[in-house]
């Protein structure tokens, strides 16, 4: 329900997407519906042992682990870990943890956030 400038969505009525593989769902928010230059808002939940090959993103981003953990190169990140990632820096892959994983990213701009392989990992068609 929309109140005065409010979006409410609850967990039930949240649009989740199957990722590139089905061990990955997430979910999408746009902070200014409608325009690119948004910052964009997702729920990510990783299933365990899942692996993201490397990549990186045209635009800078914040990313907090709620549970779980996983693996970026050779830093694990576990519940309540933030990484800071400044647009065009490479990383991964990224491995998910037995527990699985489940992070908040936060992307400063949404029309910039699609996901660009890196390495032996570019041959592969990625989307975030």
């Amino acid at each position: 329900m929309a109140t005065r400038g409010h979006r409410d969505i609850f967990a039930e009525d949240m649009a989740w997407q199957e990722g590139e593989s089905s061990g990955i769902r997430y979910a999408r928010f746009l902070l200014e519906e409608g325009k690119g230059a948004s910052p964009m808002v997702i729920l990510s939940r990783f299933e365990p042992g899942e692996v993201v090959g490397a990549h990186t993103h045209d635009t800078n981003y914040f990313e907090y682990v709620i549970e779980g953990e996983q693996t970026v190169g050779k830093v694990t990140f576990s519940k309540g870990d933030v990484r800071l990632v400044t647009a065009g820096t490479g990383y991964g892959p990224i491995v998910v943890g037995p527990q699985g994983c489940t992070v908040l990213i936060v992307f400063q701009e949404a029309a910039r956030a699609m996901t660009i392989p890196k390495g032996k990992d570019s041959e592969r068609k990625m989307v975030q």
